[in-house]
C-alpha cells in the first residue's frame, strides 16, 4: 500500500490534478490551446515591469521585499476602474487561486455547488477538493448555459453557483435577460446561494452582454470575477481579482495566502488598466481578435464543421466527432506545431477549443485544417 494514502484526505485520493499544459512550446509552434492573447502584454506595461525591478528606489524599493500583502495600489485602480470602494476587491494569483479561496471558505461535506455540464474545469476541482457534491446543469441545445434550469435546482443546501460568461470552453454568452431573471428568481429564495460569475472573457463579447458588478448594488450574494491574463496579455503573471461585498471578502482574507500578488505583477496589472498606450493596445488587439475569431467561424461554416459561435478568444469545434477522433486530429495538428486543446467531457459533448492567435497562426491552422478534415 502507498505510504501516503493512509494520510491524504478521502476526497483528494478521489481527485484528478487540473490537467494544465506543462511542456515546452516546440519552437516555431503555434500555441492557440490556453485562451491568451497572442498579441502579448503592451509595450508600457513591459516597460513598466523593467523600470520597477530597476529603481532601487522605486515602488517596489527592492524585489529582495515582501510585496504589499493587501495589493492596495492594485485595489485602489480597481476601485476607480469600477466605480466600487476599494475593500470591495481582492487580488489573487490568478483566479485559479481566487476560486479556491472561495472553496475553502465556503465548501464543505454538507454542502452543493451548481455548475454546467460543459465549464471551466477549475470548478468542478475545488468542489472536489473540499468535499462538497457537485451538481451538473445539462447545456441547452445551442450549448447555451441552461439559466432556468440552474434556477430550479437552488435550494436550501446550494453554497454557490458557478456562472461562466462568457463561457468556457463553448463560448456562448447568458444574456442581460437571462442574467436578470436568474437574479430575480435568486432573489425570491429565503436564503440565496453565493452566485459566482466569472467574466474572464467579458472583453470578448457583444453589446449586449450584461456585466455583473451593475447587479451588485443589494445583492450580497453576487461576486464577480475578473483576471489581467486574457485580454490584457498578463497570464504569465497571474493575476486575477473577485469583486464581491466586503463581508464575504473577510472571510476570503482569513484563509489566503499573506503573499498572493508579486509586486512586479501588481505593477504590470495597474499600468495595463490606467496607462493610455496600454488601453488603445489592448483595443486594437480586441479588435484584432475579433477580426480573426469570424474568419475561423467563417472558414469552419463553409465547411459544414461542427462548432459553436463564440463571444470568447476561442472556438469550439468538432463536437460531433468521438473522443478517439478529437485526438486523432490534435495529434496530427501537433505533428504540424499547431497545439490546440482537446477537451473531453463525460456528460456532454467534447471537442477541440481553437484559441484565436495571431493571423499567421490562424492561417496556419484553416490550413491544417484543410488538409486534415
Amino acid at each position: 500500500m502507498d505510504y501516503f494514502r493512509r494520510i491524504i484526505r478521502p476526497n483528494v485520493l478521489s481527485l484528478s490534478a487540473y490537467s494544465a499544459e506543462s511542456a515546452p512550446v516546440p519552437e516555431g509552434a503555434a500555441k492557440i490551446s490556453a485562451n491568451e492573447n497572442g498579441f502579448g502584454a503592451s509595450p508600457a506595461v513591459l516597460a513598466a515591469i523593467k523600470s520597477a525591478a530597476e529603481e532601487a528606489n522605486g515602488p517596489l524599493a527592492s524585489i529582495s521585499r515582501y510585496p504589499d500583502s493587501s495589493c492596495s495600489a492594485l485595489r485602489e485602480a480597481l476601485s476607480r476602474r469600477h466605480g466600487l470602494p476599494p475593500e470591495w476587491f481582492l487580488a489573487g494569483n490568478g483566479l485559479d487561486d481566487v476560486i479556491n479561496l472561495l472553496a475553502l471558505a465556503v465548501i464543505d461535506s454538507q454542502t452543493e455547488v451548481i455548475a454546467p455540464s460543459m465549464t471551466f474545469g477549475v470548478y468542478a476541482s475545488a468542489v472536489e477538493m473540499m468535499g462538497g457534491r457537485l451538481v451538473t446543469i445539462p447545456m441547452r441545445e445551442d450549448f447555451s448555459i441552461d439559466t432556468e434550469a440552474i434556477a430550479r435546482a437552488a435550494g436550501s443546501r446550494t453554497a454557490i453557483i458557478f456562472l461562466c460568461n462568457p463561457n468556457n470552453p463553448t463560448g456562448r454568452a447568458t444574456t442581460r435577460a437571462e442574467l436578470e431573471t436568474l437574479l430575480d428568481c435568486l432573489d425570491s429564495l429565503p436564503a440565496q446561494p453565493l452566485l459566482v460569475v466569472d467574466q474572464a472573457y467579458e472583453d470578448f463579447a457583444d453589446s449586449d452582454f450584461p456585466d455583473a458588478t451593475h447587479y451588485m448594488d443589494g445583492r450580497r450574494y453576487v461576486a464577480v470575477l475578473r483576471t489581467f491574463s486574457k485580454i490584457r496579455g498578463l497570464a504569465g503573471l497571474r493575476v486575477g481579482y473577485a469583486a464581491a461585498h466586503p463581508d464575504l471578502l473577510s472571510y476570503l482574507y482569513r484563509v489566503r495566502q499573506p503573499y498572493t500578488v508579486n509586486a512586479l505583477a501588481q505593477v504590470a496589472a495597474i499600468t495595463a488598466m490606467e496607462d493610455e498606450s496600454a488601453r488603445a493596445f489592448e483595443q486594437a488587439a480586441r479588435a484584432e481578435i475579433l477580426r480573426e475569431r469570424g474568419k475561423l467561424e467563417l472558414f469552419l461554416r463553409e465547411r459544414n464543421a461542427a462548432y459553436i459561435p463564440s463571444q470568447a478568444n476561442f472556438v469550439f469545434a468538432f463536437y460531433d466527432k468521438t473522443p478517439d477522433e478529437l485526438r486523432a486530429l490534435a495529434s496530427r495538428l501537433a505533428e504540424e506545431k499547431i497545439l490546440t486543446r482537446t477537451l473531453i467531457h463525460r456528460r456532454a459533448p467534447s471537442g477541440l477549443r481553437f484559441s484565436i492567435g495571431t493571423p499567421e497562426e490562424n492561417d496556419r491552422l484553416m490550413r491544417a485544417l484543410e488538409a486534415l478534415c
